[in-house]
């Protein structure tokens, strides 16, 4: 009887390696940077403090995917131009989406955006970091003014 209670441990944690293993092979094969290939995004922009004539955010700054070396490719990008950034709540305007080609496999998307308070106080900090791409799908990157969402719907 011993033998048998010993085979059966055994085949247990056997399985139980083998099924750990597995969940260990799938968790490396989500993070494989995707690509080079086009990719295809909208952007949102969040900013729940404004407070001008219309509450619309008017970001500046940059979005963009990067490489396992560093390399950036630019999604969004505008400079800061005072009371003249433009209001803007999503990209692109008009559209489900832009596209872009990345010439590099994507292992984060990032964001560094202000939103322009000319006239009325601080800029503020929408979105400051990166975020793990793992593929399609919503990627919400956050600072202590709001948030900045890039969807992805495809790439490669």
């Amino acid at each position: 009887m011993r033998l048998r209670s010993a085979g059966r441990v055994a085949a247990f944690a056997s399985t139980a390696l083998m099924l750990t293993g597995m969940a260990n092979v799938s968790a490396a094969h989500a993070q494989v940077p995707a690509g080079p290939g086009p990719i295809y995004y909208s952007i949102t922009f969040s900013n729940p403090r404004e407070s001008d004539d219309n509450n619309l955010p008017e970001p500046y700054g940059e979005v963009d995917v990067r490489a396992p070396w560093g390399q950036p490719t630019a999604l969004w990008e505008h400079p800061d131009v005072g009371i003249n950034t433009p209001t803007l709540p999503r990209y692109p305007d008009f559209g489900p989406f832009d596209h872009r080609f990345v010439p590099h496999p994507v292992s984060e998307i990032c964001a560094n955006v202000g939103e322009d308070d000319t006239g009325i106080n601080d800029d503020d900090i929408l979105a400051d970091g990166c975020l793990p791409f793992t593929g399609p799908g919503d990627y919400t990157i956050s600072a202590e003014g709001g948030s900045v969402t890039v969807t992805v719907y495809k790439f490669g």
